[in-house]
Formats: structure tokens, sequence, C-alpha cells
């Protein structure tokens, strides 16, 4: 029966992923969100506070959705032109090496000519692209939901003392409270720290020429959210994009050299600072998390892992039977 279960439960998580990802989205930014209504309420009343926060996150939303498919419909655009770039660094690099290391010059069978790098670009760029502008038009749906959750989010507590017992509805309300805030403690601080490094990482490229700046400190924002893949990753497109722009010169060596820095200085004063013990997983459990959201749902999946399973540990510390799990989980 529990395989039975868990094996619907990822049959109907995966079927109804084009809903519940942007919900799950929604939820957590309206975590974020519902201090400031609770503040702004008292000050212009709960119907002016509702409309102001949730018409200015929706539309931040939007707007940064169409910018970020704008420019990405730019570098879609150029793609072609890229590919010609790497396919000379690629003659060059081989040109370079035939004359002075002829030893690390493959075999004529294993050499990577222009035209193969070129498809290579192309394979891995489209995919890339289209998941990008999949994920802009997505925000227009979590921006709708966002919208909704506020509206309802007031009325929750009353709710659930209608819907059951006053001892029954006290439980719920004590789960739902730690969670509301955990997510809120994990999502406030990670904001900040991702800011922090998204911020001076747009400045850099847009400083030293690098096209798409906006769109790279986006993706740096983002994937800052992605624990341990997510640094790789915007560290190395932004970086890899501007050597292909620029080839083996001073512009791209600049801001590689400049965006390590921006990085090292996140992970090692900006993250421990801001985020402190807010998480307090196992490490081991974040990897894990990573890989099961990360197969269920994409890359939406692996941000939405660390959250989801926050209040899944949450959860099972609140019943006896499953306390154990959630301290192994913890790794207290």
């Amino acid at each position: 029966m529990v395989l039975l279960a868990a094996a619907a439960g990822w049959y109907l998580m995966l079927q109804l992923a084009p809903i519940l990802r942007p919900l799950m989205i929604a939820v957590f930014l309206a975590y974020v969100v519902m201090p400031y209504h609770a503040r702004l309420r008292r000050i212009v009343g709960t119907p002016a506070s509702l409309t102001i926060l949730a018409g200015s996150t929706a539309g931040a939303l939007v707007v940064l959705g169409f910018i970020t498919y704008a420019s990405i419909l730019a570098l879609s655009d150029d793609l072609p032109q890229l590919q010609q770039r790497a396919g000379e660094l690629t003659a060059n690099a081989e040109a370079a090496l035939t004359e002075y290391a002829p030893w690390a010059v493959p075999p004529a069978d294993g050499k990577l000519n222009p035209d193969r790098v070129n498809e290579l670009i192309g394979r891995i760029s489209r995919p890339v692209l289209n998941v990008a502008a999949d994920a802009a038009l997505e925000a227009g749906v979590v921006a709708l939901y966002l919208l909704f959750l506020l509206l309802e989010g007031t009325r929750f507590p009353d709710r659930v003392r209608k819907a059951y017992p006053p001892a029954r509805a006290d439980e719920i309300l004590q789960v739902a409270g730690a969670v509301s805030s955990a997510i809120v403690s994990y999502l406030k601080a990670k904001v900040r720290s991702s800011l922090f490094l998204a911020v001076p990482v747009g400045i850099v490229l847009w400083a030293v020429g690098v096209k798409f700046a906006l769109l790279w400190a986006v993706l740096t924002f983002l994937c800052n959210f992605i624990p341990y893949i997510g640094t790789v990753v915007s560290y190395s497109l932004p970086v890899g994009f501007a050597f292909l722009l620029f080839g083996p010169a001073g512009q791209a060596v600049t801001a590689a050299v400049l965006l390590l820095v921006c990085h090292a200085v996140s992970a090692s004063v900006a993250e421990p600072m801001i985020i402190g013990s807010a998480v307090g997983l196992s490490p081991l459990v974040i990897l894990g998390s990573l890989a099961f959201w990360g197969l269920l749902w994409g890359i939406p999946g692996m941000f939405l892992a660390v959250p989801l399973t926050v209040i899944a540990v949450l959860v099972m510390d609140h019943f006896e039977q499953t306390r154990a799990i959630a301290k192994l989980l913890r790794g207290v």
C-alpha cells in the first residue's frame, strides 16, 4: 500500500506540474509579502493594502518576465553569430596547440572541428533558451496565483476555526504558523543574499561590456536559490558567454575574475551572515531534495526543493510517529 501510494503521488505530482509549480512559487512569494501586508493594512486598511501589494508584486513579476523574455529573444537572434565565433575560437585554439604544444593536439579523428562545435552549441543552447522562455512566461501565471492568495490569505485562520473543532483548529494553525515562520525566515534571508550577489554581477557585466547583463543578473539571482549547483551555473554561463563574445581578451578575463570575487565574497561573507541557520537541514538532505524535486519538476523543482523539504521536516516533527525522521533530516 505504501508503494502504491508513493507511485500514485509521484504520478499525480508529475501530471499536475503545470498547475502545482506556479502555485507553490506563488505560495512562497505570498509568505514574503504577507508580513508587509500586516503592517500596511494598519495604515491604509485591508483593501488598499491588498491592492498595493498584490498589484505591485504581480506587476513586477510580469514586467521582469517580459524584460527577461525580450533578452532571451535577442540572445536567440545572436545565436548564429555566437556559433560562428565559437568555430573561429576552436580553430585558433587548435592552430595554437599545433604550433606551441603539438603533443597536446588530439588525433585527427578526435578533433573537435568548428562544425561539431557549432552543432554542440546549438544542441545545448536551444533547450536552455526554451526553458528560460517558459519560465519567463510562467511568471504571469505566478502573478495571477499570487494576487488571489493575498486576497484569501487573511481569511485562512477564520475558515480553519469554522471547519474544525477548537482543539484541532488550534493544532492546525500552530503547524501552519511554524511553517510560515520558517519559510518567511528562509525566503527573506535568501532574497537578500541573492540581491547582494546579483546586483554586483549585473553591474560588473554591464561595465565590462558583456551583452544581456540584465539577463545574467536575473539568472544569478534565481540560481542562487539552488544550493551548490546554482552557483556553478550562474558563474559558468556569463563567463563562458564573455569568452565567446570577446575571445581570450582582457574584457573576458576581467569579467571572469570580478565575477569570481563576487561569488567568493557572497559565499564566504554574505551567505553565512544573512542565511545563518535559517534552513537547518543536513547538506546530504539538501542534495537529495535537489535530486528528487529536480527529477520530478525540473529546474523549477530545484528552486522549490529546500522550502518544500523544510515544510516536510516541520510537519513530520509535529507528529510523534515521524519525529525521529525529522531529527535525522535536520542532522541534529
